[in-house]
């Protein structure tokens, strides 16, 4: 039985990378929102001075999470892109390797045919 090989759909590849990015920009929007969400002490009034400390304190791991997330998707979406530019690559090299044989076996034979 012949194997079927394997078929990257690189396109769909450069899609999903361009969707990480997307996804980047929508993450660092919200950390920007995050950021507003930080009022002063006065806000809080005597009574919210008192859970004032551990609202920051949340609000400060939601943004280094958020910062992480925007580093993941960064780093998932060049290492996509990287794979879908190696495929590109390989399969440019395989239709030119293709071609030339093509062209010598033509060559070959239109020899023969002279001869």
């Amino acid at each position: 039985m012949g194997g079927q090989g394997y078929n990257v759909n690189i396109a769909a590849l450069n899609k999903y990378s361009s969707d990480l990015l997307a996804n980047k920009d929508s993450v660092a929007n919200v950390t920007g929102k995050v950021g507003e969400a930080d009022v002063s002490d006065k806000s809080w009034g005597l009574v919210g001075l008192f859970v004032k400390e551990k609202y920051t304190d949340m609000l400060g791991d939601l943004k280094d999470l958020l910062n992480q997330m925007e580093d993941g998707l960064q780093s998932a979406s060049e290492k996509i892109g990287a794979a879908a530019e190696a495929y590109q690559d390989t399969e440019d090299q395989h239709k030119q390797g293709l071609s030339e044989i093509v062209k010598q076996l033509d060559d070959v034979v239109v020899r023969d045919l002279n001869a």
